[in-house]
């Protein structure tokens, strides 16, 4: 059996550091822009949960033999049952090849300037480069991403950047988008309802084009698996004060969301982890009881406006080794 079993290691990574059946199938911010500094909090014990993906165990399924007796009666209109169980074609008994490289995809979030830099262990996506180089075998490692970027330069900047025409199976991480959004922070409920109805056209585009490239076997002959991440909201889906973000913007931030998980759950090749779930009662309003999220006792994972402290780090990685746990989990 090739699965890897718990994700506990990532948050060890961190500890050290700081002193379905569909394989893609999810069940279910970053937002770099300008930062207003605040204190950080680089304390690995707030490394909130770390969940352990379970095994999938895959039933065998047999094919009843007690068939029609008269061989010239009715046909069965539903077809041959095929005893080798579903289609390889679905997915639903594959599993993702063994990558050779790991790509970083992104914006400041995984260029992780504010926790030592992409080589660091505590940047949650070295550390998950650790974590399945350690479960899936050695694989290089490559972090492109940018500070500032938005969706559209993946497009531009990135995506040529990155080594094609290569043999090998290549995972690509992708976190991206909080800088799409980050504007409408500040702006109206109407600019901003205005704002990104001009703009979702032009993000599917993007995204479309993220997909061809990574799936063109030209660029990657033993293709590619992609996992991305839904964006975490740095003020707990909370109205309070002093930022006072509108329902309106948190509803926007849900469907920006469930349009990435979407997205994710469109492609053969691609599954997503759910960053916003787990880190709310961690942001900004971490110890505000008003707020609908509200944890007694939860540890801020905010190093400043929008970027994650080390146990933030800690967190995202911890959920994304979760979701590589799920997506490998009973792979033979």
């Amino acid at each position: 059996m090739r699965w890897i079993s718990t994700s506990w290691g990532i948050a060890m990574l961190f500890a050290v550091g700081c002193a379905k059946d569909d394989p893609f199938a999810d069940d279910g911010g970053d937002e770099d822009g300008s930062t207003e500094a605040g204190s950080a909090e680089d304390s690995a014990s707030s490394a909130g949960p770390s969940t352990a993906a379970e095994s999938a165990e895959v039933g065998s399924m047999s094919a009843s033999e007690d068939g029609p007796s008269d061989e010239t009666g009715p046909v069965d209109e539903t077809g041959p049952v095929d005893e080798t169980g579903p289609s390889d074609e679905t997915g639903t008994t594959q599993c993702p090849p063994t990558p050779t490289r790991f790509v970083v995809l992104g914006d400041s979030i995984f260029a992780c300037t504010n926790v030592g830099g992409k080589d660091n262990e505590q940047c949650s996506a070295k550390a998950l480069h650790t974590y399945l180089s350690g479960v899936l075998g050695p694989m290089a490692y490559e972090n492109i991403s940018v500070n500032g970027a938005v969706t559209h330069d993946i497009v531009t900047d990135q995506l040529p950047g990155m080594e094609v025409g290569t043999n090998g199976h290549v995972f690509v991480l992708i976190f991206i988008g909080g800088n799409d959004l980050q504007p409408y922070i500040f702006q109206s409920d109407e600019d901003t309802l205005a704002g990104y109805e001009q703009q979702r056209p032009v993000l599917d585009a993007d995204w479309a084009e993220i997909f061809g490239f990574l799936q063109d076997p030209a660029n990657f002959p033993d293709g590619t698996t992609i996992l991305m991440n839904t964006q975490y909201d740095p003020f707990d889906d909370c109205t309070a004060p002093p930022y006072n973000l509108s329902q309106v913007k948190i509803d926007l931030l849900n469907d920006f969301n469930d349009d990435l998980t979407a997205k994710a759950d469109a492609q053969p090749n691609a599954a997503i982890a759910d960053q916003h779930g787990p880190y709310l009662g961690h942001g900004h309003h971490y110890n505000v009881s008003s707020c609908p999220y509200y944890i007694e006792g939860a540890d801020n994972w905010m190093f400043d406006l929008i970027h994650p402290n080390v146990a933030g780090h800690a967190n995202l990685a911890s959920v994304l080794s979760a979701r590589a746990d799920e997506m490998y989990a009973g792979c033979e």
